[in-house]
């Protein structure tokens, strides 16, 4: 009998040391066409951007590609770690699509209310979940009001709503003298709604009769400043939209011939429909020559055993990323980074361990593509600095309304100067300055407008100082000032011009919107404003939180008044432009103090119509 040869029998070392060695040369044959298939998947997905449709559109793709993924690795018979692992992030990419297609059908609406969003809120960046909130607030319902039946009556209809029309057409008249139209989009009552205070009662001074059969949504006030009370974006945005229709409304009784006029463009979002065809590729023939599984157990004898701890950690990272929460506020950087971890990871595992140059070279592709986007959304979120003087525009006028500093830095740093003006120098002069070269928002100090010598109002910073003979001749050029405006103290003030910021607003709809409500809600306040002696300086610096102080100078009385005088083209020039009829108007005789109503807060109108808003302990039990 012949000595064991123990030196050669004892394979324990070199067995531990080749579970996983290292790769000699790259696997000659290539993968099969359904493990390219679902690497092209995850690469179409991979390049979705980080909102809503951008999430939807990455897990979409992803759930396809993990798909195939599994059905790959389910013809492999060396280990079940891939499929397990494939399978397991096939279900993270479903659950999210299920989730986001839940999310969005729960923000989805009628017909009504998609048209209603797509033309007044849309433009201002109101998202649907924002918009869904609104939409609870009036129960959605949608309203009728049938040929010749009158929405409201002068003197009899009590103010208890705000409203805005769908389809149709009202004709709104006061003592039976026609005034304006009202098309669909546009508010019935918004001239009523911003001239009551939250804690105040009042009936129509017009009558509303509807042309043709009409359609209309309203909201209950107490409801809807209980919303505002709420969600101040929500406020900020009916502040901006309710005072931008007013001027709009003062504007369109310059022409009362007028048959009708355009109600916007409404933008609708192609849906995307794809047929994907997926075809399993047979197995491939066994080697002449060789059974095949024989050909099986060779290619497979190192590969038994479980795959690298690399391979999981990369199939972890991936899955963690996958599962993040969406509402997260990093989320998108965060799937970024451990994607790029993820596949980094598999990157040395198929280099190192695999041997598998398929594997490599499509995870350094999604190592760059998720590295471009991980870079963008740094940059996105870079801190951007803004100068110290127009910090508290932005803050003010431009923030509330989502206007990114990213943007606000573009409106601000390329065309646009920050002149002065000393006390007693005119920033325009009457019948002389012409209004087609610039706009301008006030930053510091305090100037007097004045119309033949005679006071008309004061404007404070961060409020437009040409914001009437702006809109006032978008259509027709060439005009001059028809009143002085003066500086009372050292004033600074920002500076466009108006050629130039015409050109840039039409390149971003967003800003383009925003600027449009901006000036109108800054025409009404100055018609507020206009030669009330009631008001201290301090009143009106509080004007745009309060309008409510300036309801002697009611808003349906100067309509009122405008379509009563022998000249309404005089009139509307002399109120928008700083004339004197607003000095006569009193205030509105069916205006009485709610027993019923309890006030939110005296500030609360307009942040409402205020970012901070500091709602007092008594006035919230009261609520």
């Amino acid at each position: 009998m012949e000595p064991l040869d123990l030196e050669n029998m004892n394979l324990t070392a070199d067995a531990a040391a080749a579970v996983y060695p290292l790769c000699a040369r790259w696997r000659a044959a290539p993968e099969g066409s359904v493990f390219h298939l679902a690497n092209i998947f995850l690469f179409f997905g991979f390049m979705g951007g980080s909102g809503f449709y951008g999430l939807l559109y990455l897990f979409g793709f992803g759930t396809l590609g993990f798909f195939c993924s599994t059905l790959w690795a389910w013809s492999d018979s060396c280990t079940t770690d891939t499929f397990l692992w494939s399978f397991a992030l096939f279900g993270a990419c479903l659950g999210q699509v299920l989730l986001a297609a839940y999310r969005l059908r729960s923000v989805s609406f009628e017909k009504d209310f998609q048209e209603l969003h797509s033309c007044m809120f849309k433009k201002l960046g109101v998202s649907l979940s924002h918009f869904g909130k609104i939409v609870a607030c009036c129960d959605g319902l949608v309203h009728t009001i049938e040929r010749d039946h009158c929405f409201a009556i002068e003197g009899k209809t009590a103010i208890d709503k705000l409203s805005v029309l769908l389809s149709g057409r009202v004709r709104v008249t006061v003592n039976g003298e026609f005034l304006h139209y009202i098309y669909p989009f546009q508010f019935l009552d918004s001239p009523e709604w911003d001239s009551l205070r939250p804690s105040e009662e009042g009936v129509f001074q017009v009558t509303l009769r509807a042309d043709n059969p009409c359609r209309y949504v309203g909201w209950r006030r107490k409801k809807l400043y209980l919303l505002f009370a709420k969600h101040r974006y929500i406020a900020k945005i009916f502040a901006l939209v309710v005072r931008n229709d007013i001027a709009e409304k003062l504007y369109s009784l310059n022409d009362k011939c007028q048959l009708g006029r355009a109600v916007g463009k409404m933008s609708s979002t192609p849906e995307l429909h794809s047929l994907l065809y997926t075809t399993l590729p047979p197995f491939p023939p066994a080697t002449l020559g060789v059974p095949a599984l024989e050909l099986n157990a060779t290619s497979c004898e190192e590969w038994e055993q479980t795959h690298h701890l690399l391979f999981h950690l990369g199939s972890l990272s991936l899955l963690l990323g996958l599962v993040i929460p969406t509402t997260l506020g990093l989320h998108m950087i965060l799937l970024r980074l451990l994607l790029m971890t993820g596949c980094g990871l598999f990157i040395v595992w198929a280099t190192l361990y695999r041997c598998n140059l398929d594997v490599m070279v499509w995870n350094v592709v999604f190592l760059v593509v998720n590295f471009m986007h991980l870079f963008f959304l740094l940059y996105k979120r870079r801190p951007i600095k803004i100068d110290r003087e127009l910090r508290p525009v932005y803050k003010r006028m431009f923030e509330p309304l989502h206007v990114q500093e990213a943007l606000f830095q573009r409106l601000t740093g390329q065309f646009c100067t920050i002149q002065t003006v000393k006390k007693g120098q005119a920033y325009a002069a009457e019948d002389k300055t012409s209004v087609d070269e610039r706009l301008s928002i006030l930053l510091k100090g305090k100037m007097k407008v004045s119309y033949r010598g005679h006071f008309l109002h004061n404007i404070y910073t961060n409020s437009f100082i040409d914001s009437p003979e702006f809109r006032s001749t978008e259509m027709h050029r060439g005009e001059k000032f028809q009143v002085t405006i003066m500086a009372e103290e050292n004033c600074k003030f920002l500076c466009w011009s108006r050629e130039r910021l015409t050109y840039f607003l039409e390149s971003s709809t967003f800003l383009n919107e925003v600027f449009r409500y901006l000036i109108g809600k800054d025409i009404t306040n100055k018609l507020y404003s206009l030669n009330d002696p009631t008001l201290s300086d301090k009143a009106v610096k509080k004007m745009e939180r309060q309008p409510s102080l300036c309801s002697q100078l009611s808003m349906t009385q100067m309509r009122n008044s405008m379509a009563s005088s022998s000249d309404t083209d005089d009139v509307l020039n002399q109120i928008l432009r700083g004339g004197s009829a607003g000095s006569s108007l009193q205030k509105s005789p069916g205006t009485r103090t709610s027993s019923k109503m309890k006030p939110i807060e005296e500030g609360m109108e307009d942040d409402v119509f205020e970012d901070s808003c500091r709602m007092s302990s008594t006035s919230t039990e009261e609520v």
